[in-house]
C-alpha cells in the first residue's frame, strides 16, 4: 500500500518565469527519457519554450521523488493541488501528498519517462505520458509498474505550478 501512496505522488512542478502568449501548441518526446540520474537532469539549462519547460518539470519531479525531495514538491505544487490516484480512485490534496512523500521508505531504482507530450494554451499547459517506476518498499518487496498519466500545470505570478494530476496503471 505504501507503494502505491509514493507513486500516486506523480506530479510536475517548475520555475520559469515567463507568461506564454496566447496560443495552442504541441510538443513531444516519443522515444524513452531512460532512467533519471542526477546529471542527466539540467535544471541550469533554461528551456525554450512552455512545452519544453513543461517536459522538463516532468524530469525534475521523477528526479525529486526519487530522492524523497518534499521542498522541491511544497515549491512547486500548487497550493490547491490535487491528485488522484490509480490504486483506490483517492482524491488527495498538496499537504497530504507532501506528508505521505516525508514518511515513505520507497526505494526507487529507476523512474522513466515515456511518449510525453505537452499541450500549452496561455497560462495551462498538460502533459500526458507514460511513467515506468522500479524499486521495493520498506518490507523490500519490488515492484515494476507502469502508469499512464495526465498532468496539469497552471501559470501564476510567472512560474508553472503542478495543478492537478491523475494517473493509471496500465495492465501488462
Amino acid at each position: 500500500m505504501k507503494q502505491i501512496v509514493a507513486i500516486s505522488f506523480l506530479v510536475i512542478m517548475t520555475r520559469f518565469a515567463i507568461d506564454a502568449p496566447r496560443d495552442t501548441r504541441t510538443y513531444g518526446v516519443s522515444r524513452s527519457m531512460g532512467t533519471l540520474t542526477t546529471s542527466e537532469i539540467s535544471t541550469t539549462e533554461p528551456a525554450k519554450n512552455d512545452g519544453d519547460a513543461l517536459i522538463q518539470i516532468e524530469q525534475e519531479w521523477n528526479q525529486a521523488l526519487r530522492t524523497h525531495d518534499t521542498t522541491w514538491f511544497e515549491k512547486n505544487l500548487a497550493d490547491d493541488f490535487t491528485d488522484i490516484n490509480s490504486g483506490n480512485g483517492g482524491l488527495t490534496t498538496k499537504g497530504e501528498d507532501i506528508a505521505s512523500l516525508k514518511a515513505d521508505k520507497t526505494v526507487y531504482e529507476s523512474l522513466e519517462l515515456s511518449n510525453l507530450k505537452a499541450r500549452v494554451e496561455a497560462n495551462a499547459g498538460i502533459v500526458t505520458g507514460t511513467n515506468h517506476l522500479r524499486g521495493h518498499d520498506e518490507q523490500g518487496q519490488s515492484f515494476d509498474v507502469r502508469l499512464s498519466f495526465t498532468d496539469t500545470y497552471i501559470k501564476r505570478h510567472g512560474h508553472w505550478r503542478a495543478w492537478a494530476s491523475q494517473h493509471t496503471r496500465v495492465r501488462p
